[in-house]
């Protein structure tokens, strides 16, 4: 989306941005002007800012020009969608991470869904592909695409039986000793951000966290987020340890931000994640939106009859590699829902 500007004169004063950026993309609705701003892509003032910042007369609004982004981002294969494999009914698909999962209304902007058609060409019932997931826009791997009615039906049916198995590497904040598991409920009607219900278990959406690797100090760190977001910086534990936990983390049943909420409230947010490791969800007037550069991979999906195993592409050193090749290839646990609440995920691989 090519460069464009707007000064802020008195009608659009005092308006949200989200809702004053109608004026720069009359061709986009409010959900996709909302992933501009959320990309950092919307500038006020020369600053990134909230969706709900209140404008003042006179500043400028600058849409910054995406196109060069999108084109680095094609340039490199490795970070491009593409179709991992189809096993009977289902289509195995890779979702980098910076690009939406689902389509915008009226079908603009780029997603893995409005790429199926071009993924999915060689297939003859391809064009028949719906989406079983959503992953957000900054995690990558992942996404399963069914090419029939009845394959989303099984799908679900999985899922709701505890027999479908999703498996994620996370880096989080802090030192995550031991292995636990979150099963608190959260409200997701907001759309932005989910909200934990602290004193309600949900029956069926909980989240593992099985510490793989702790690198303890910036010293330390894996040469990826040593050189991607700085060093870390004070406490983010209930015990005050610095550093930074590659975590296993596993769900069953998934909702929005899932992984991200339950890290949270465990005291070890993702690290990088400025929505859910800030202490306020919204920035006050005139800050710039919170970072969404995070470290969330989906790296295998295991099913009743298919599964995919697909490691991050991230530049760990070799032992911590294997861990998570070995962890994302070992078998699957389907029945843990069945046996009730537990101390923590199983012991580690």
């Amino acid at each position: 989306m090519p460069a464009r500007e707007l000064r802020v004169d008195a009608a659009l004063a005092g308006q949200r941005l989200d809702q004053a950026l109608a004026a720069l993309t009359p061709e986009l609705g409010l959900r996709g002007r909302r992933r501009l701003i959320a990309r950092n892509a919307v500038l006020v003032g020369g600053r990134a800012a909230s969706a709900a910042r209140r404008l003042r007369p006179g500043e400028l609004i600058t849409l910054r020009d995406t196109a060069a982004e999108g084109e680095h981002t094609a340039s490199r294969p490795a970070d491009r969608p593409r179709l991992l494999s189809r096993q009977g009914e289902y289509c195995f698909l890779y979702k980098p991470a910076g690009l939406h999962s689902a389509a915008l209304a009226g079908g603009g902007g780029s997603s893995l869904e409005a790429a199926l058609p071009a993924l999915l060409a060689s297939l003859p019932d391809g064009g028949a592909a719906r989406l079983l997931q959503r992953l957000d826009y900054g995690t990558s791997g992942i996404v399963c695409a069914a090419l029939t009615p009845e394959a989303a039906l099984a799908f679900r049916r999985a899922e709701r039986a505890g027999r479908c198995e999703k498996r994620y590497l996370a880096l989080l904040r802090g030192v995550l000793a031991a292995p636990t598991t979150v099963r608190a409920a959260l409200d997701t009607a907001d759309r932005r951000q989910s909200r934990l219900l602290a004193s309600t278990d949900d029956s069926r959406r909980w989240t593992e966290f099985l510490p793989l690797h702790v690198w303890e100090g910036a010293a330390n760190l894996p040469p990826g987020p040593a050189e991607g977001s700085g060093p870390i910086n004070g406490p983010t534990g209930p015990s005050g340890q610095v550093g930074l936990t590659l975590a296993a983390c596993r769900i069953r049943c998934g909702a929005r931000h899932q992984i991200r909420a339950h890290a949270a409230a465990l005291g070890h947010p993702l690290w990088g994640d400025g929505l859910y490791g800030s202490a306020s969800a919204e920035p006050p007037a005139g800050a710039a939106a919170p970072a969404t550069v995070f470290f969330l991979h989906h790296g295998a999906l295991l099913l009743p009859g298919a599964a995919c195993v697909l490691p991050p592409s991230w530049p760990l050193p070799e032992a911590q590699a294997g861990a998570v090749r070995k962890w994302l290839e070992s078998p699957p646990q389907y029945d843990i829902l069945r046996r009730g609440h537990r101390a923590g995920p199983d012991p580690r691989p």
